[in-house]
Order: structure tokens, then C-alpha cells, then sequence
């Protein structure tokens, strides 16, 4: 039996736009949605179907109000669209009240009103069933433990000694609830030390004077696991998850929370309210997760860290240290996200950077080559320009007068005349003549006058006088010259 489009709004407190007369029978994906049956659409990556949709009603945000289509507007989609499933489609469970025939519940256990007590469920002494309880074939509920009012535990379930469920939790198939955490302590302390460090990714204070050498063979004694575990009201727990019992103090689940199937929250851990937890999460000992926090599937937390409030963790990322409130991460070891995205995309473009370096590292290769080069050839080009003639004579200098590649003369304590220096006017490059104690006079000075880029002249110890010394600073004013010693 369905309902009219007009009612099923009502009920679900949108916005009706269109024919409010038309039946609605069923839900679908909005890609398969078909005549009678209404769909949604809560994502952007949807929304391409929404001209196409065969459905013939869609359940939408209010940015979509005018599509020319029958509609429920909502300020939130996915929410309307889980309790129109509810309203057109889900089937409750069979419950028969009671306490079925090959139920053993033992004297001492106390059930409330209008429990469901199905086939084969082991209620053990002390243990306290509240009213409205659901409890299907196959549970076991130990000595002590208490479950509250209109919770429903599904087949085949363990609630271990002393476990404490709230009210109105969903506890479904093959669910342990309060078994033994983790706990054993090696008999090598050496060894207790490498185990502390590979559970929480740190390396641990060792004892003073504590050998490093480790008995990998040590064996093992167990820690006995002596506290309880607490699951508050409205907690949903997935098919073969294990919440272990706490090893002195309780393992605590808040109010609100939902773990989905084969979540593994171990001995001591503290979860907030209304936190989400995907398939196959390990969440290790002594770990505090505050409000609200999510937690993408195969998420591993380290031992003994603090979660703060509203954090939410990307899929497969490895929590290794604590984590501030309000902050979205990912990775191994998780990162704040945008962090990682760029990580990721430097990843993905680690070949083209590889190539990129390879190509630079040749051409700096090539680079350095010709700068050795260069700097070879400027050296044996400084070397070529300078040119020093300790012995020279005049004669010397006479087979030099056609080297317009010199710069630099060194005659110093050489045999050079007067006469000689005449040589020196053909070669147009020099910049720097040292004559240092040297034969010349100043009758050698009037060859130099000449050369006009002169720009150094060495003339300590030689027989030039004051006068011929200013005759060349006045033919040469942008000379330094070295005058001869007093």
C-alpha cells in the first residue's frame, strides 16, 4: 500500500511541489527510480541525473526547487530519504513476546515486561533484562550483565559477565561485547619495552640499566582483565564487531554512537557521543575519543591517545599521536588533509618530477662542464697575457713587440736598456710594466708615453729622476706609477 505524494511529504516534513495526488509505492536510486517510486539526491555528484530520472518523485535540497518535476523539498535529503524507506518499505521483525521453550534463563536474572526471549539464549545469574528487550536465538548474556529498555540484541550475540547495554541499543549478529582485552605482560621487561614501542609507534622510556639485548622467546602471563564494559543508549553495534571489557577501569561507548561491522574497540577505550565508526576500525587500549568524531573504514588508532572533539579521519589512515579537536585527517601517519591532499598529489607526479630532476642534474652536468672550460680557458688565457721576463734583454723584447695579446710585462731585475723599451710602443695591450730595479732611465720613459692604457707602472729601484718621473705622470695622468725609492 502506498502512499500519495502529499502525505509521505507531511510525514516527512518537506515541501510538497507538484501533483501531491500522485501514489508513491517505493524507493529507488535516483539512475533506476521508476514510475510510483520516489528517489533523492543528498550529493553533487548525483545531480547529472536529475533531468533524466524516470522516478516519479525526487526528494531534493531547496536549490532544486524549480525543477519542473513532482518534488519534496528538505533542508536535509539523505535524512527524509532514510524515513521514507522506513515509512514505504521496511518490514519489522518478528517478535514474539515472551521467553521461548529452549531459552535457559537462570532463577536469579531478572526480566523486565514485554521482553522477547528467543530460541536457545543463555540469561546467566544476576544478569537484568529490561522492559520491551528483544533478544534473538543463540545470545548469551552473562552472570551480571544488565541490558535496557527496548534494546535489540540479534542472534548469536556475547554479552560477557557484568556488561552494561543501555536503552534502545541495536546489537547485531555475532557481536562480543566485554571480553578480555589484550593483556600480557612478557616475562623479558626488555621485551614488554620493543612490544610497548610497535603498539604505539614510539620508542618508550626503558628502565635504568636495562640491557638492549631482547629474549625474543620470552614467554607470556595474563593480565587479568577485571573491569567491565558500559555501551550507553541508542549505541548501534555491527555484526561480528568486539568491544573488549576494560583491564582495571571500564571500556565506555557514549550515547548515540553507531559502529558499523568488524570494529575492534579495545580494553580501556573511552568513546564520546554520537561517533561514527566504518567497517574495520581497531581502535587500540587505553585510547580517549571525545564528541561527535568519525572514523573512516580500516582507521587504526595507536594505543594510549587523546582524540579531541569533532574529528573526523579519512579511510585507512593511521592515527600515531594525539589529535586537537575540530580537524579532518588523513594518511599514515595521519595529517591534517589538506596537508595530505598536496602529499598525494606530489605522489602522483613523482615520476614526471623524477624525469624533471634527471633532466636538470644532466643539464647542470653540462653546464658545470663548459663553466670548467671557461674558467680553463680564461686561466690560460690570464696566463698567455701575463708574461714574466726576469732575464730578459733587449733583444728579448724585440721578438715581442708584435704580441698584442699582452696585458701584463714583468721585466723586473731584467737586463733591459733605454733602447730596449722602444719595443714596448708597438704593443698596444699592456696595462701593467714592472721595470722594478731595472737599468732604465729616464730617457727609457719617453717610449712608455706612448701607451695609453697604461694602467700600472712599477719603477721602484731604477735610475729615474723626479723630472722624468712627472714628464710621465703628465703624459700618463690615469697611470698608477711606482716611483723609484728616495
Amino acid at each position: 500500500m502506498g502512499l500519495k505524494l502529499r502525505d509521505l511529504a507531511a510525514l516527512l516534513g518537506g515541501e510538497l511541489v507538484g501533483d501531491g495526488e500522485c501514489v508513491i509505492e517505493r524507493v529507488a536510486s535516483i539512475e533506476h527510480a521508476g514510475a510510483g517510486e520516489i528517489t533523492f539526491v543528498s550529493n553533487t555528484k548525483y545531480t547529472g541525473f536529475l533531468q533524466t530520472t524516470q522516478a516519479a518523485a525526487i526528494i531534493v535540497a531547496p536549490a532544486f526547487r524549480n525543477l519542473p518535476k513532482n518534488l519534496i523539498v528538505t533542508h536535509n535529503p539523505y535524512l527524509a530519504f532514510a524515513r521514507a524507506v522506513g515509512a514505504l518499505m521496511e518490514k519489522r521483525l518478528p517478535r514474539a513476546p515472551g521467553v521461548h521453550p529452549t531459552a535457559i534463563v537462570a532463577p536469579t536474572a531478572r526480566l523486565g515486561t514485554d521482553v522477547s526471549i528467543g530460541p536457545r539464549v543463555v540469561i546467566e545469574d544476576g544478569a537484568e533484562i529490561g522492559n520491551g528487550v528483544t533478544i534473538m536465538a543463540g545470545v548469551f548474556i552473562g552472570p551480571n550483565a544488565s541490558v535496557g529498555d527496548g534494546t535489540w540484541i540479534h542472534p548469536n550475540a556475547t554479552l560477557y559477565h557484568g556488561v552494561r547495554i543501555g536503552k534502545r541499543c541495536i546489537i547485531h549478529a555475532n557481536v562480543s561485547i566485554g571480553s578480555d582485552g589484550f593483556g600480557w605482560a612478557p616475562l623479558d621487561v626488555k621485551k614488554h619495552y620493543l612490544l610497548e614501542m610497535m603498539a604505539s609507534g614510539r620508542a618508550p622510556a626503558a628502565a635504568a640499566g636495562a640491557a638492549t639485548t631482547v629474549d625474543l622467546k620470552s614467554q607470556y602471563e595474563r593480565i587479568p582483565q577485571v573491569g567491565v564494559t558500559v555501551i550507553g543508549d541508542d549505541v548501534s553495534v555491527g555484526a561480528n564487531s568486539v568491544i573488549n571489557r576494560g583491564g582495571l577501569g571500564n571500556t565506555s561507548v557514549g550515547r548515540g554512537t553507531k559502529i558499523d561491522s568488524l570494529v575492534v574497540i579495545s580494553h580501556n577505550v573511552e568513546v564520546g557521543e554520537d561517533c561514527l565508526f566504518v567497517s574495520q576500525v581497531g581502535v587500540s587500549g587505553s585510547v580517549k575519543i571525545g564528541n561527535h568524531c568519525s572514523f573512516g573504514g580500516q582507521v587504526g588508532v595507536a594505543g594510549h591517545l587523546k582524540i579531541g572533539d569533532n574529528v573526523q579521519i579519512a579511510a585507512q589512515s593511521g592515527v600515531s599521536h594525539d589529535l586537537p579537536p575540530h580537524g579532518t585527517y588523513f594518511g599514515s601517519p595521519a595529517r591534517p588533509m589538506q596537508e595530505m591532499k598536496r602529499a598525494v598529489a606530489a605522489l602522483h607526479k613523482l615520476p614526471e618530477l623524477r624525469d624533471e630532476i634527471r633532466h636538470v642534474q644532466k643539464r647542470m652536468s653540462e653546464i658545470t662542464a663548459l663553466l670548467d672550460r671557461d674558467v680553463g680557458e680564461a686561466k690560460t688565457n690570464a696566463a698567455e697575457a701575463s708574461l714574466a721576463l726576469p732575464n730578459a734583454t733587449d733583444a728579448d723584447l724585440a721578438g715581442l713587440k708584435d704580441r698584442q695579446d699582452l696585458r701584463e710585462l714583468n721585466l723586473q731585475g731584467s737586463k733591459v736598456t733605454d733602447a730596449g723599451l722602444a719595443n714596448l710602443k708597438a704593443m698596444k695591450g699592456l696595462q701593467t710594466v714592472i721595470l722594478s730595479r731595472t737599468q732604465v732611465t729616464d730617457a727609457g720613459l719617453a717610449h712608455l708615453k706612448e701607451l695609453q692604457g697604461l694602467a700600472s707602472v712599477n719603477l721602484e729601484g731604477t735610475q729615474v729622476t723626479a723630472a722624468g718621473l712627472a714628464d710621465l705622470k703628465a703624459a700618463l695622468p690615469n697611470t698608477r706609477i711606482g716611483a723609484p725609492a728616495a
